[in-house]
């Protein structure tokens, strides 16, 4: 019995003696070896930068593209609503017209009753301020009973292209130049449509807005 026994605490005793080497061993095998780790190459890490700012330069130069363009497309906005607005005030004004004092291209001079009073008015197109680019239509009015125009007047329509082709006069659909004849006149003004964007490195558009109306006067209606 006692051999046996120590037989047994013999296996018993090398196999658990066994056991932790073994165990230790797959641990060491387990860690990680420095030498085999992967990481990146200088080379890699340039390759990896100059790409990133290519595209970054590339995403800089689209916003940049959006700003000019949505610099040039809002001056072209102001421009045909400014236009717009001071044409369209012209032509009601001039519908009022009772008497026709000036008729040129560029320029018209009447008597007009707005708001229960007597006025005239005048409006030039060929007025250019210092320093200005372009010619705008200029707006005096005083009462009759006033009866002198002042000397400046205000600005009704700016960056006018043709300062001496905005007017027409009409006899119905006939082309006149009597005064006492004329009962219509017709509204024509040329504007860039870059208008004046200054913008650094935004040329704006390159081609012109053209803007026409038309002015019936009802007061010198000969045949009504």
């Amino acid at each position: 019995m006692m051999r046996t026994s120590s037989a047994r605490l013999r296996v018993l005793g090398r196999s658990s003696i066994g056991r932790p080497f073994r165990s230790v061993t797959r641990a060491r095998s387990r860690l990680p070896n420095p030498s085999s780790e992967s990481g990146f190459t200088l080379i890699e890490l340039l390759v990896s930068t100059m790409l990133g700012l290519v595209v970054f330069g590339a995403i800089l130069g689209t916003l940049e593209t959006s700003q000019q363009v949505q610099a040039r497309d809002t001056e072209w906005a102001l421009t045909m609503q400014e236009g717009r607005a001071g044409l369209a005030r012209v032509a009601r004004e001039i519908r009022q017209a009772s008497e026709v004092k000036t008729h040129e291209g560029g320029t018209i001079e009447f008597l007009a009753t707005i708001g229960g009073k007597e006025w005239k008015i005048r409006y030039e197109c060929g007025v250019k301020k210092s320093g200005a680019e372009y010619y705008e239509c200029d707006r005096k009015a005083v009462e009759t009973s006033t009866g002198t125009l002042p000397s400046t007047g205000v600005p009704t329509v700016r960056d006018v292209l043709n300062p001496t082709e905005v007017f027409k006069y009409f006899k119905g659909a006939t082309s006149t130049t009597t005064t006492t004849e004329m009962n219509a006149v017709t509204l024509r003004i040329e504007l860039p449509a870059k208008g004046t964007l200054k913008q650094a490195g935004s040329s704006g558009y390159s081609h012109n807005v053209v803007l026409e109306n038309a002015a019936f006067m009802r007061n010198r209606d000969f045949e009504g």
